[in-house]
């Protein structure tokens, strides 16, 4: 069974970018270059969201035609000499075993087992692996590990995928009367939130979206449903199944954990910076960098200087997946402004090599 990572998750500006490219397709002309038409009206979605965690991204694959269970981590599967902050000690502990069977039940339970007379061979679930010696920096990291799943994807044998909703996993999975003690918990069973988007002015949604957010940083629901009040909060996950463009996801982050430095927490369309420089000082934020910093520590355990080159690439990668527009709007090439993104995320790097 091959590693299915969970999918990225988008800015707003660009989930914003697809649907409005979608509504004003028409088709192709005689050359086959594609025709739009800007006057077509667009949609009004409703995004459903919850909150955002900040822990360690893992997930268990069951593999419905060899029975094999593993898990993984986002960039790959973990084993008891490769771990993930103790996720696979955990699955493979007699309580976390339970578990994982209870909740591969459950799946199978509210899953189509085929669509269109193709087999389902495949379900992953996804989840945030969070406590202190994951993440001790928010409030969600004051807490006892726990694993909050916000994702289940199946995979049938013609290769198509299909995301599921996570709430009827959920009810299954309660009515299967797990142990209080069980480290399982979903997302959907914390604080959500609701929010139409009218994608013929995207920007009347921005406020609200804003303070949502804002909100969620203040106070971490998830801490505060455990006890924990005041405590630092992330953002969040907004989520729409389109029945065109099927699962359209955005994250909205507070700025304490924003990856680029903008004039607003969420904006519609890329922001003209004025230089090179301008652009390095948005992008190179310490959330970006220490979120890179603690994937390298999550994979390899520590970072030392064989692992430069992989941090500077999860930066360079990440940077380009999120703010290419940006560096298209201001005009800037890319060589050139990588060149300088790798200068100064290797200059911050560096002092940190010992501490690890």
């Amino acid at each position: 069974m091959n590693l299915r990572k969970f999918s990225e998750i988008e800015q707003f500006r660009h989930v914003v970018a697809d649907v409005i490219h979608s509504a004003e397709y028409i088709g192709q002309d005689s050359n086959n270059e594609p025709m739009y038409d800007k006057s077509r009206a667009k949609p009004v979605l409703t995004f459903k969201g919850t909150v955002k965690l900040h822990g360690t991204n893992c997930g268990v694959a069951f593999d419905m035609l060899t029975g094999e269970v593993k898990a993984q981590s986002h960039f790959r599967y973990l084993s008891a000499e490769d771990d993930n902050f103790g996720f696979c000690a955990w699955i493979n502990s007699d309580e976390g075993a339970r578990d994982v069977s209870i909740l591969g039940f459950s799946v199978m339970s509210v899953a189509p087992l085929e669509r269109a007379n193709t087999p389902l061979i495949g379900m992953r679930v996804f989840g945030e692996w969070c406590g202190p010696t994951v993440n001790g920096k928010t409030a969600i990291g004051q807490l006892p590990l726990r694993w909050v799943v916000f994702g289940v994807l199946l995979t049938f044998a013609d290769g198509r995928e299909e995301w599921m909703q996570v709430d009827a996993v959920s009810a299954h999975w309660k009515s299967m009367n797990p142990a209080e003690t069980s480290l399982v918990h979903f997302i959907t069973d914390y604080p959500r939130y609701s929010i139409d988007i009218d994608f013929n002015q995207p920007e009347a949604s921005l406020d609200e979206l804003e303070r949502l957010t804002l909100e969620v940083e203040a106070e971490c629901p998830v801490a505060k449903a455990h006890g924990i009040d005041g405590g630092l909060g992330e953002g969040i996950v907004w989520e729409n199944f389109h029945p065109k463009l099927g699962r359209l996801t955005f994250k909205t982050k507070g700025m304490k954990h924003k990856g680029t430095r903008n004039s607003r927490i969420v904006q519609i369309e890329p922001e003209v910076l004025a230089s090179m420089e301008a652009f390095t000082e948005a992008v190179l934020t310490e959330s970006r960098l220490e979120q890179g910093f603690g994937i390298i520590v999550a994979d390899h355990g520590k970072v030392t200087r064989d692992h430069i080159g992989t941090f500077l690439k999860w930066v360079g990668q990440d940077v380009l997946k999120e703010e290419t527009d940006t560096m298209e709007a201001s005009g800037l090439e890319r060589q050139q402004v990588m060149g300088r993104i790798n200068q100064r995320a290797k200059q911050w790097l560096m002092p940190r090599l010992a501490q690890v």
